[in-house]
C-alpha cells in the first residue's frame, strides 16, 4: 500500500484510513496484505459531506441558545460528528466485512476513538479544546450520551441529548472555556 499512499489510522488489522498519493483520505479494507490487495470501502470526503449535511439541521437550533458557551456547542457538534461518522461507516461496512469482524467493530469503542483522532487532525480546533476531547475518560463519559443517535434523529431528541450533555459537563466538573 506504500506506493499507493500512506496508512494514517489503523482501525483493525484489516481496516485502515489511508491517504492516497493525491491526498484523498479513504477507508480501505485489506483483503490480502501479502499481495497488497485491498478494497476501498469509502472516500472520507463522502462521509464528511453526508455528516455535515445532517449536522447542518442541528446547528441551526443549537446556535440559537445564546445562554450557553459557543465552545460547549462546538464540543457537542464535534461528538455528534464522531457518532455520525461511526454510524455511516458501520452501515457501509456491514456488507463488506465478515459478520464477526463487523460485530466486534460495532460493539467496541475502537472505531469511535480512531474517528475522534481523525477528526481532531482534520478540524481547526484550539489546542485547549483538543486536550479535553483527547482525555479518554472525558471522551467516554460524554460519548455515551450519543450512543443512540443516528442519521435523521428528531430535533427534540438532539435537544434532549444536548441538555444531558450540559448536565454531564456540570456533574463531572468538565470546564469548557467561554468563547
Amino acid at each position: 500500500m506504500a506506493e499507493k499512499g500512506i496508512i494514517k489510522y489503523k482501525i483493525t488489522d484489516n481496516l485502515f484510513i489511508c491517504r492516497d498519493i493525491k491526498g484523498v483520505d479513504k477507508l480501505v479494507y485489506v483483503v490480502d496484505s501479502s499481495k497488497e490487495k485491498y478494497d476501498q470501502i469509502l472516500n472520507m470526503r463522502e462521509i464528511e459531506n453526508k455528516v455535515n449535511k445532517a449536522i447542518q439541521k442541528y446547528i441551526e437550533f443549537l446556535s440559537i441558545d445564546t445562554k450557553e458557551s459557543l465552545n460547549k456547542i462546538k464540543l457537542f457538534i464535534f461528538l455528534l460528528k464522531v457518532r455520525l461518522y461511526e454510524q455511516y461507516i458501520l452501515r457501509n461496512l456491514f456488507i463488506n466485512l465478515l459478520f464477526n469482524e463487523y460485530k466486534q467493530l460495532a460493539n467496541d469503542d475502537k472505531l469511535a476513538l480512531v474517528l475522534m483522532e481523525y477528526l481532531l487532525d482534520e478540524e481547526l480546533m484550539p489546542e485547549k479544546d483538543k486536550i479535553i476531547i483527547k482525555n479518554i475518560d472525558i471522551f467516554n463519559k460524554l460519548y455515551t450520551l450519543f450512543e443512540n443517535i443516528t442519521f435523521g434523529m428528531p430535533k427534540r431528541y438532539i435537544i434532549s441529548t444536548y441538555y444531558k450533555f450540559l448536565d454531564t459537563l456540570k456533574a463531572e466538573n468538565i470546564s469548557i472555556q467561554e468563547s
